[in-house]
């Protein structure tokens, strides 16, 4: 009994030091939807690939409400949804990762203390989280044709799943500031009202929930197909711009980090430690917000799909 206390108090903590989900399910669903789509047009021949590997996933039951009575395209589209938004829902289960989710690099704001500078200085130059590592094993994995099909499965969800977290900002920063001179926890303690709710939110989960807010399939794609006409493929320099080995680094470091310091923290919205004293988000900020992550949204699904085929092209060698 001692011991199965002491790893739920072990992942209790886990969970509090850990941000919030990046662009909650449903924006998850988003990026999947995009990347479908982009497969599909370039590589069609790789979607029954897709959908087998699917159909081995080691953890069946929410897959199998995710399809509910679909069958052919459509049931290996949905599948390919819920891949991308399986990591959230298996959180505190023996498939979780909490490490994975977030590469935060601290951002020091000008009001720091000098208490505060040095637990951001003590961090050094990378990140707390290993979701740059994380994308490299899955990658690797799903990558490899002598890996088993059912750790293939998992790996192509994980490399979905993490390649949107690190396009979300406030995963891939930490505010050390007066008032979070131990950290924000990525925007995670930090609350604002909820400009299209009725309840207080944190500054992370009003990044997250700016893309959607349904989980159901056809309004999944619904908001795809809008990110896909607003954002195409070739409006987007950055999708030439950071390739190579440390591609991964330098979309979340020199793409979500320098927007977190520049406009998530240091546009200046009012926030709270506490939901009841939640301030409104301003109207300017929450606009640009949505005009923001709709770009991230967007280049994760692209590179999701350009990530996925080359893996699955190594796999045939």
């Amino acid at each position: 009994m001692r011991a199965v206390l002491s790893l739920l108090a072990m992942l209790l903590a886990l969970t509090a030091a850990a941000p919030a989900a990046a662009w909650t399910r449903p924006g998850h669903m988003v990026t999947a939807a995009i990347a479908y789509d982009e497969i599909q047009r370039m590589r069609p021949d790789l979607l029954p690939v897709i959908a087998a590997l699917l159909d081995a996933y080691p953890d069946r039951g929410p897959f199998q409400v995710a399809v509910d009575r679909s069958t052919g395209a459509e049931r290996a589209r949905r599948m390919f949804l819920e891949c991308a938004r399986w990591p959230d829902d298996v959180r505190l289960t023996l498939y979780d990762h909490p490490s994975w989710h977030a590469a935060m690099w601290p951002a020091v704001a000008a009001d720091a203390p000098p208490e505060a500078r040095a637990r951001a200085a003590a961090r050094g130059d990378g990140p707390v989280g290993d979701a740059i590592q994380a994308l490299q094993l899955n990658l690797h994995v799903l990558g490899d044709p002598k890996a088993t099909t059912s750790d293939r499965a998992t790996s192509l969800c994980w490399a979905l799943h993490v390649l949107g977290d690190i396009h979300q900002p406030l995963h891939t920063a930490q505010l050390f500031s007066a008032a979070w001179p131990h950290g924000d926890g990525g925007g995670s303690l930090e609350y604002v009202q909820d400009p299209i709710g009725p309840e207080p939110i944190v500054l992370h989960w009003l990044w997250d929930d700016s893309i959607n807010r349904s989980g159901v399939a056809a309004d999944v794609d619904r908001r795809a197909r809008e990110i896909e006409a607003a954002h195409p493929r070739a409006s987007l320099a950055a999708l030439s711009a950071a390739t190579g080995p440390d591609r991964f680094t330098a979309w979340a470091h020199g793409e979500s980090y320098p927007l977190a310091v520049s406009f998530a923290y240091g546009a200046g919205i009012p926030t709270a430690p506490t939901a009841a004293a939640a301030p409104a988000a301003p109207d300017a900020y929450w606009q640009r917000l949505r005009r923001e992550a709709e770009v991230r949204i967007a280049l994760a699904g692209y590179r999701i799909a350009d990530e996925v085929v080359a893996a699955l092209d190594a796999a045939k060698r």
